[in-house]
């Protein structure tokens, strides 16, 4: 589980260095104000930034675990240690209903 952990960071780590050029590069690719010459030199360098690089191999993992699945975006963690720290009212906004 560690490796694909370390794994996400990098990948993660490696677009916020282009997000920036990927945000830009979308804008133009979207204008349709610009010709197409523009907007297809644009897609081009936008495929070619995202070989490796994509934001939407990003997978959202559990921050104690590292499990990828059963995962609650408002907490960052997986359903498991969600309901462990739940049941013993760690959790904020979270109230026993019944058990």
């Amino acid at each position: 589980m560690k490796h694909l952990v370390i794994k996400e960071r990098s990948l993660r780590k490696n677009f916020k260095e282009v997000e920036t050029q990927y945000i830009a590069l979308k804008a133009i690719i979207h204008n349709q104000n610009l010709s197409s010459f523009v907007r297809f030199e644009a897609s081009l360098l936008f495929s070619k930034l995202l070989e490796k690089k994509s934001r939407f191999s990003f997978k959202n993992r559990c921050f104690l675990t590292g499990r990828g699945r059963g995962y609650f975006r408002f907490f960052n963690l997986s359903r498991i240690k969600a309901r462990n720290l739940a049941r013993n009212n760690d959790l904020p906004f979270v109230k026993k209903a019944s058990w």
